[in-house]
């Protein structure tokens, strides 16, 4: 069952904190400056998560302008795979942190992730399009090779803007994330668990079915 998440709102007795996902009472104190022995209020409110003790800074309304969250970043990014290769874990945890921020940076680092990705599943993790081609020619599932292609084009226009307007990038920059993590449960997490499950079969079992593959 899955944790009831709130979205962090400025004055809110509880939300979700940014810091331990954990949906928590709130704390709120205005932040004052002190000159001269005198109190003076600012723009600025911290807010103090009951759970981890941890903080958010927050300015305030100030000329009309909506309170904003200022610290910690916001990141609504879908969570990498568990099965992701650790060289591409940077790239993407990175475009996790901007995606909010900069959908081109987020889409050029996520082909990024996809180039060496591809040198973990077969591919040199060179060249992208050569890297897919080959993949191809071997037997690739079409999808997969659809979700290879959507981080690719989707990556190179936003370094080299072609037809992808901004806000077809930054509707497109979450379907990355969605796209990467499908390839690493097709390509490495599945067939993970599968050679896991035949491991566990009995030995017997197991000499049996490659004697039968043998003399196929």
């Amino acid at each position: 069952m899955s944790q009831t998440t709130t979205a962090p709102h400025f004055r809110g007795k509880a939300f979700t904190c940014l810091h331990c996902g954990v949906l928590s009472q709130m704390h709120w104190e205005n932040l004052v400056t002190v000159m001269f022995g005198t109190a003076k209020s600012t723009q600025w409110a911290s807010c103090t998560c009951q759970h981890c003790q941890k903080e958010s800074i927050w300015r305030t309304s100030h000329s009309g302008q909506v309170p904003t969250l200022i610290y910690p970043l916001s990141v609504t990014a879908p969570p990498m795979h568990d099965d992701l290769p650790a060289s591409c874990k940077a790239d993407f945890e990175e475009a996790r942190q901007i995606s909010a921020y900069s959908h081109r940076g987020a889409a050029a680092l996520l082909r990024l992730c996809l180039q060496k990705l591809l040198g973990e599943i077969g591919g040199k993790g060179e060249h992208i399009d050569s890297d897919i081609k080959a993949l191809v020619k071997s037997g690739l599932d079409p999808h997969i090779q659809q979700a290879l292609d959507v981080v690719r084009v989707t990556g190179n226009n936003a370094v080299h803007p072609l037809d992808m307007s901004p806000e077809y990038l930054k509707d497109y920059v979450p379907v990355l994330f969605e796209m990467i993590n499908m390839i690493v449960e097709e390509r490495i997490a599945r067939p993970n668990k599968i050679a896991e499950r035949f491991a566990g079969l009995p030995e017997k079992a197991r000499q049996a079915i490659e004697k039968r593959d043998r003399q196929a």
